[in-house]
């Protein structure tokens, strides 16, 4: 068991009177916590309560070599983040822990521990180039791929966000991952045995009972514009455990877009592009092509589709068309809106597909049904801490009435 997040955590070297300080600020903050947790407060201030850490205690040791030296300011914490082009409003409504408050911008020791949290939050690294000036670095990815729009540039950034994301995932999921099969048929007739077709719902179960977290999470509402950092449709993030975890970007409600960019993502991890960092994809539509990506193409068409070679020849009406696709999606065993997109992409037809396409789904929310499910998995689980469900909910992964966006 830790104590890292533990308010009553005293900065060695502290004076008296900012021990004090810290003292009154953290019998505040714990009698606001009883109010609003009870018991369950213990779990904002330790982790693994429930673990086995009494039987080893002997083993346990006190490390005070990751403190923050204290003169850090909260202005200077601020700067340095927007300097990683994270904007005011994500850095003090998501990046700060859910503890602190206004009350606290003087303090020099709470700072310098809203400063170590963020850096534990967001795998953060101090430079100290003296003793009165610091400047804040991403910790490095093994590896990052980037398959982008033609008039894009590399947007790392994302990267580093969903590296904290993923790994937040991660740990509060508890999952066994066994491999996905490089035959893109093995899978979907394993799929097929129990399901009328491979849907984004079948995919995303198929996926978690794997051990890989589907999440999704629309970054753009987010980052601050004027770094130029681009949208991304789909995440592979690997992290060192070798558990992958799939993050969809796009914010496309019709659940047969994100099936698409869900299938060719997973296609990624089953041939084996990215053994561990992260692989991002910006975009489908007119963008630079590689052996990979193709590879990944083809998975999630054979995927989707079986050895069917669908060949639309015919202009169709939205309501021919709606017919059509429901008669095929029988016959083969295809989702339909996958079948509207196939239409579109070969005709070009793109206003008649999105009507139908709304008449098929008069209601579609899918970046919402992706995370719906990701919730119910953790209410099976029946715990998570309290940071994580904080963080998770302030970036809108987890439901909370409290839930914004933050632009």
């Amino acid at each position: 068991m830790t104590g890292e997040n533990n308010i009553f955590s005293l900065v060695e070297g502290a004076s008296p009177l900012e021990r004090a300080k810290l003292a009154l600020c953290a019998a505040r903050q714990y009698q606001e916590d009883w109010l609003e947790h009870g018991v369950d407060r213990v779990h904002l201030y330790f982790d693994d309560v429930e673990g086995d850490w009494l039987e080893n205690i002997e083993e346990l040791t006190v490390d005070s070599s990751s403190e923050i030296p204290l003169g850090v300011t909260l202005s200077e914490v601020i700067a340095q983040l927007k300097s990683l082009g994270l904007s005011k409003s994500f850095i003090e409504k998501i990046a700060f822990p859910s503890w602190y408050n206004h009350e606290y911008q003087d303090n020099e020791i709470i700072i310098s521990k809203i400063l170590k949290s963020i850096c534990k939050r967001l795998f953060l690294e101090i430079n100290y180039q003296d003793s009165s000036s610091f400047s804040l670095s991403f910790l490095p990815i093994p590896a990052i791929k980037s398959k982008l729009q033609i008039t894009q540039t590399n947007s790392t950034l994302f990267s580093y966000l969903a590296r904290s994301v993923a790994y937040t995932v991660i740990e509060v999921g508890k999952l066994n991952y066994s491999s996905v099969p490089s035959d893109a048929l093995v899978l979907r007739n394993s799929i097929l045995k129990i399901n009328s077709c491979v849907n984004l719902n079948n995919l995303i179960k198929y996926c978690w009972n794997i051990g890989i977290p589907v999440v999704h999470l629309d970054f753009s509402l987010y980052f601050n514009k004027k770094f130029g950092h681009t949208k991304f449709d789909g995440f592979v993030v690997i992290p060192g455990n070798k558990t992958p975890v799939i993050v969809i970007g796009s914010s496309r409600k019709y659940s047969a877009w994100l099936l698409f960019i869900l299938a060719h993502e997973l296609g990624h991890i089953a041939l084996g592009h990215l053994q561990q960092g992260i692989l991002s994809d910006e975009s489908f539509q007119d963008g630079q092509t590689d052996e990979e990506e193709n590879d990944a193409n083809q998975f999630a068409q054979r995927l989707l589709f079986g050895d069917i070679n669908l060949v639309w020849s015919e202009n169709l009406n939205s309501q021919r068309l709606l017919r059509k696709v429901i008669y095929l999606s029988e016959e083969h065993k295809i989702d339909p809106g996958v079948l509207i997109l196939n239409y579109a992409w070969q005709t070009g037809n793109w206003g008649c597909a999105m009507k139908t396409m709304k008449n098929l789904e008069p209601r579609a929310n899918a970046p919402a049904d992706i995370n719906a499910y990701y919730q119910r998995r953790l209410e099976e689980i029946g715990y998570i801490d309290q940071e994580s469900k904080d963080y998770l909910e302030k970036i809108n992964i987890l439901v909370s009435e409290h839930s914004e966006v933050y632009n």
